[in-house]
């Protein structure tokens, strides 16, 4: 079954007028990704947005994304994915495990992702949030996530190399503190780009 390009942890589609620098606080660069961050607008939680390089190319890039469902092998936090319901060639509704550390219960969300590959562009943007949907029944009784968006464009610098721009929020709720979450904000980005670099380097 053909996989629908997507991506989670995380987040929320931003037009791309909204990247202008003056919106967000730098935080730090880190393995050459930078990151900053700001205010979900009417929220207390805090959103993210990285950018980096990678030597590789859209096709590598598209075909590590576009297996939704093994996305678990890097993105940080994801326990496990699955397929509920295609809905096009471009749109799929997912549901999502998410791994947390102990005493927390690990969650679960259903989410719409959908894609835009424009190859006379050669660009790819991504944009995936929260759909209410039917939980299957070994799932249910988990804690589940609502609000979730997250939002990639990657281009093709063609010089051999890959602009990656992701950015996104969730807000696990329960007995989580919205501080826990934010602090997660700037570090799970990180590890998540830093295991799909490993991935387009292989």
């Amino acid at each position: 079954m053909t996989k629908i390009l997507f991506c989670t942890l995380c987040f929320i589609y931003f037009p791309l007028a909204s990247y202008s620098q003056d919106e967000w606080t730098f935080y730090k660069t880190q393995d050459d990704v930078s990151l900053w961050i700001k205010d979900v607008p009417g929220s207390k939680l805090s959103q993210f947005k990285l950018e980096t390089t990678v030597r590789s190319n859209l096709a590598s890039f598209y075909r590590i994304l576009h297996d939704v469902e093994n996305m678990s092998a890097w993105y940080d936090k994801v326990k496990s994915v699955r397929l509920l319901k295609k809905l096009s060639d471009t749109e799929a509704i997912y549901l999502l495990e998410y791994n947390l550390p102990f005493p927390f219960e690990n969650r679960v969300s259903t989410v719409k992702g959908s894609m835009i590959f424009d190859r006379q562009s050669n660009l790819v943007r991504i944009i995936t949030e929260y759909y209410p949907y039917e939980i299957p029944e070994s799932f249910q009784g988990k804690p589940v996530i609502n609000i979730i968006k997250s939002y990639w464009e990657v281009t093709d610098n063609k010089n051999g190399t890959i602009k990656i721009i992701h950015s996104g929020y969730m807000d696990p709720g329960g007995n989580i503190p919205v501080w826990l979450t934010n602090e997660g904000v700037t570090s799970t980005p990180f590890k998540t780009i830093r295991n799909l670099k490993k991935l387009l380097k292989a």
